[in-house]
């Protein structure tokens, strides 16, 4: 009788210690309940992108806990009501829109000077993207 209840102990701890590596990762990917599902990885890349154009990152000098693009893409999907939530996604398609209209590539595909002469005219014509831009730079300033 010992013997069973020890061979099914074993052939359960052994069946446990194939699947944990399956199960654990050390990835951890954050998950933002509100923006996930209106957004894709290449808008969240974009949003890290712009932000740290807005305010360009100095780690030396000013260590933080968490990339730029984490806290402001946290902030937004913790703080924003669902309102400023939809709002905030139309004014980026509104901004992804111009950039193609202006340019026919990406705001990914430009060149360093074409992104930020861009961005000023964007922010400078309070189009309807400026809500996006606004937003991005608020959060960005307050990480720093």
């Amino acid at each position: 009788m010992k013997r069973r209840v020890a061979i099914k102990n074993i052939g359960l701890i052994v069946g446990g210690i194939t699947v944990l590596p399956y199960s654990c990762s050390n990835e951890q990917e954050l998950l933002y309940a509100n923006l996930t599902p209106y957004l894709k990885s290449k808008q969240f890349e974009l949003i890290g992108l712009i932000s740290g154009i807005i305010l360009p990152v100095n780690e030396p000098r000013f260590p933080t806990n968490e990339s730029r693009q984490k806290f402001v893409l946290t902030m937004i999907n913790d703080c924003y009501s669902e309102t400023n939530i939809k709002k905030f996604i139309a004014s980026l398609q509104y901004f992804e829109t111009k950039t193609i209209e202006s340019y026919n590539k990406s705001f990914l595909e430009l060149s360093d000077n074409e992104k930020i002469n861009f961005l000023d005219s964007e922010y400078k014509s309070k189009d309807e993207s400026l809500f996006f831009l606004e937003s991005l730079k608020n959060y960005s300033i307050l990480h720093f």
